[in-house]
């Protein structure tokens, strides 16, 4: 049993995008709602895309870059944090940190398509 889950949450990491599309899906089947579905796969998968991303980079490079990625998030949530300030001339933490994990997911999905187009063509081309 231990293997069978070790198997599917390696897989999941290794595409999350498996892992998005499944929980939209029984969100969709369950709630009739895909707006709400898209924004829960969504908020539910992001920690995966950073996952993903940092074993790309690790694989592509041979480093670790989890001081880039931790710099990153910190540094989308300290700009997001400032201009949702500007705007509201307050802060709501909830709202705030909803709007954080979701501009995350967008980046760290943006950077899991270009890494994994990326490593493919390196991969390719070396060979």
């Amino acid at each position: 049993m231990t293997h069978a889950i070790a198997w599917f949450v390696a897989t999941l990491v290794t595409i999350p995008l498996l892992g998005w599309y499944l929980v939209y899906i029984i969100t969709v089947k369950i709630s009739r709602n895909k707006r709400k579905a898209v924004r829960l796969a969504a908020d539910s998968t992001t920690l995966l895309f950073m996952v993903a991303v940092y074993f790309l980079m690790q694989e592509i490079w041979s480093k670790s870059f989890l001081w880039m990625i931790l710099t990153i998030f910190f540094l989308v949530a300290i700009l997001f944090t400032w201009l949702h300030w500007k705007v509201a001339n307050d802060i709501y933490v909830r709202k705030l940190f909803r709007g954080i994990w979701r501009v995350n997911f967008l980046l760290f999905f943006f950077l899991h398509i270009i890494l994994s187009g990326y490593g493919l063509f390196a991969r390719i081309l070396a060979l």
